[in-house]
């Protein structure tokens, strides 16, 4: 049984991303390391639980579903526990995620796209 993640990103990378897959990107959480004060910053993709929105900081007019092979002990160690008080949330590497996940397209803001079928509700590829 596959574990489905979700991530959202701009229309036009999300069909260069199920076409042919994820590229890790710096991520900063204003977070500082406790001993040298330093900006924390993690290299891969944001996943989570549930599609994030922008009043969470996450921007995008399209939602992937990330199907990952993956059991929940192998996503532990991607896990970013505390994040959000109401969804989990994890940074994989894209070559991981090449590995383990089969990516789709799950939805489209319509006001966003000319690349968004009216008539059947899916995006076109």
């Amino acid at each position: 049984m596959a574990t489905i993640l979700y991530h959202r990103t701009t229309i036009l990378d999300a069909r260069r991303i199920a076409k042919e897959g994820f590229d890790d990107l710096e991520l900063e959480f204003l977070l500082r390391d406790a001993r040298s004060g330093e900006e924390v910053s993690v290299a891969g993709v944001l996943l989570a639980d549930r599609p994030l929105g922008a009043d969470e900081g996450i921007e995008g007019d399209a939602v992937l579903e990330v199907a990952l092979d993956s059991t929940e002990q192998d996503l532990a160690t991607f896990e970013l526990e505390g994040m959000l008080w109401d969804a989990r949330v994890w940074v994989a590497p894209a070559e991981w995620l090449t590995d383990h996940a089969t990516v789709r397209i799950a939805s489209v803001d319509p006001s966003a796209s000319g690349f968004f079928d009216s008539n059947t509700g899916e995006p076109e590829l």
